[in-house]
């Protein structure tokens, strides 16, 4: 009975060490979750306060561009052509509204930037399916084994069809290799019109060579 009554208390100890664990997982995960979240929105309202900066600046220069057209106003009449008198009225409030234009430009980077930085830290407080699921120890566990286990069941998966196809009569070894090369290029083409583009054929024919090793002719 002590041995039976030890070893339920160890099985106990050990199960609530992983419940322990699976929160302090949890936990840890949803802190670096957050913390993600607060550096893309620290960074966007870096880029927005950079693209800022120059706002005060430009502010100065459409002050400076129509002071100096009033300034300019004054010394018209000492100007002898009429075509030079109009140059000079139109050349200063031309650079105003140029830099103007150049600050509506900056201050559109500014609202972009702002607008991002609010999505990103609105993300802080709101968790969705996808956020409880990439939080969840026991499926990262999970996704683990089948990283693991995905090489050796593709190298069963390889032998097992070579095996196969020593074993098949000539007269299924066609249509087997014509039902692979339908499923491969259905399977890498994208946009689903029945041929295959440059890239999506590059991406085919190391799998078309691996087949020719599968199943020799």
């Amino acid at each position: 009975r002590a041995i039976v009554a030890a070893a339920a208390a160890a099985a106990q100890a050990a199960y609530s060490l992983a419940r322990v664990e699976y929160t302090l997982a949890r936990g840890v995960d949803a802190v670096a979750l957050k913390s993600r979240c607060a550096a893309i929105s620290d960074t966007y309202a870096n880029q927005g306060a950079r693209a800022g900066a120059i706002l005060p600046f430009t502010s100065a220069l459409s002050g400076l561009c129509a002071a100096t057209t009033v300034a300019v106003v004054e010394v018209l009449p000492f100007l002898p052509s009429p075509v030079l008198q109009c140059l000079t009225c139109v050349a200063f409030p031309g650079v105003g509204a140029i830099v103007a234009a150049a600050a509506s430009i900056s201050k559109a980077r500014c609202e972009v930037d702002a607008a991002a930085a609010t999505a990103a830290a609105a993300q802080i407080a709101r968790v969705d399916e996808e956020d409880l699921a990439e939080m969840s120890p026991v499926q990262t566990v999970l996704g683990l084994i089948r990283s693991l286990l995905r090489p050796a069941t593709q190298r069963a998966r390889s032998v097992w069809r070579r095996l196969r196809w020593r074993v098949l009569p000539p007269s299924d070894k066609l249509r087997v290799a014509r039902a692979e090369l339908e499923y491969r290029v259905e399977m890498y083409d994208a946009d689903a019109d029945g041929r295959l583009s440059r890239e999506e054929l590059r991406e085919l024919l190391p799998l078309e060579a691996e087949h020719a090793f599968l199943y020799p002719s």
